[in-house]
């Protein structure tokens, strides 16, 4: 039985406060070691995963901006062909979210007739979205490169209720995230998720499980998709309320709930 194993990563893999990537490097060695499958899943750019990527020498496919697009490397998949797809550098890219320049185009127009303020990626310079965010600037400058989403990084609370109501409207979706929320043409992870799982259902015959491991609301749409969906604690030792009867709640904080989860998945 093949084990596949999607995962978010800020908050999850990645401690989204006191990010330790030698930690995470340290989970991602234990999981391929035991021969299971790890699918990030998350809502940051290619340039962002790419870099953490590199990090962890992960040679895997991957979900980018909240399902906008899958990247799958050419010599991963034996069997299977992957059709309506674009290569790029030895990569099948899948895509399945609206263009992030159709997005800020609808948002554009959206700023101009209605009285709300906001502010996306955008709309930002690398230093004002370096200071917004309190990334280092080479960090901002990867957060920038958006091909399937906006993020809004500044909006005043009271008018968020219209902001929702007049961009589900226009088609758009929203997404929470942790600290922001990004928009998109109507995709989330499970988009993204059901493509490539049924690449691996066709890959290995049937013969294959899947984990998830999320912390957050945007991480729904991937755990219901899941035959054994888990959820870390977020730092105040709370879970996310999402509307699923079958989540395994973990009694743990980010990585180290990551690291129970894992624990649970090669026990199974």
């Amino acid at each position: 039985m093949e084990k596949v194993i999607f995962t978010d990563i800020d908050g999850t893999l990645l401690d989204s406060h006191l990010p330790d990537i030698k930690k995470m490097k340290k989970l991602v060695e234990k999981t391929l070691e035991s021969g299971a499958h790890l699918i990030l899943c998350s809502s940051k750019t290619e340039p962002e995963q790419n870099k953490i990527k590199s990090n962890m020498d992960l040679h895997e496919p991957y979900i980018v901006e909240n399902g906008g697009a899958t990247i799958v490397p050419m010599d991963y998949f034996k069997k299977s062909k992957i059709t309506s797809s674009k290569i790029f550098q030895k990569n099948y890219i899948i895509e399945t979210g609206g263009t992030a320049q159709r997005i800020n185009s609808i948002l554009k127009k959206i700023k101009n007739k209605h009285d709300i303020d906001f502010k996306g990626v955008s709309d930002l310079s690398i230093s004002e979205l370096s200071k917004i965010t309190k990334l280092p600037r080479d960090y901002a400058s990867r957060m920038m490169k958006r091909k399937y989403s906006e993020t809004i990084v500044q909006i005043d609370n009271k008018n968020f209720p219209k902001f929702a109501s007049i961009v589900e409207k226009e088609g758009l979706k929203i997404i929470p995230g942790g600290q922001y929320f990004d928009i998109t043409l109507g995709n989330d992870k499970g988009t993204a998720v059901k493509v490539l799982i049924d690449i691996f259902r066709k890959e290995y015959s049937n013969n294959v499980i899947f984990f998830g491991i999320g912390d957050s609301k945007n991480d729904e749409s991937m755990l219901t998709l899941m035959d054994f969906p888990m959820l870390v604690q977020k730092p105040n030792r709370s879970w996310e309320s999402l509307q699923m009867n079958d989540l395994q709640k973990i009694n743990g904080i980010g990585p180290t709930g990551w690291e129970i989860a894992l624990d649970l998945v090669l026990k199974y």
